[in-house]
């Protein structure tokens, strides 16, 4: 496990939720969301949504090589139309600090 990284699915839900909500924000994210939002008619305000009002968090296990060398996890939430809504993420440090990388829509 990268150092730094959360360790439990609370500790990663919680660096996701301040990532999303911090100024200057502390999120990216990456082209395969744009692809996954648009087959799903979906926008990145529903995975605000989802990430800042999750009701759960686990691990997650991409197809791909992580992309940030952090650690990966799935976080489930409503959505801004209330659809319940599950997002794949990156926790990773960086020069900037705690960072999250948002990497698919399911």
């Amino acid at each position: 496990m990268p150092p730094g990284a959360p360790k439990t699915p609370e500790e990663a839900l919680a660096w996701a939720q301040a990532a999303m909500t911090s100024t200057p924000r502390r999120y990216l994210l990456d082209s395969h969301v744009y692809l996954r939002l648009s087959q799903r008619r979906m926008t990145d305000r529903s995975i605000w949504f989802a990430i800042k009002n999750a009701t759960a968090c686990s691990e997650y296990v991409p197809d791909r090589p992580l992309l940030t060398n952090g650690t990966s996890w799935r976080i489930t939430g409503p959505d801004d139309e209330g659809v319940s809504t599950s997002v794949g993420v990156e926790t990773f440090v960086d020069h900037l600090g705690n960072r999250l990388l948002i990497i698919t829509v399911f």
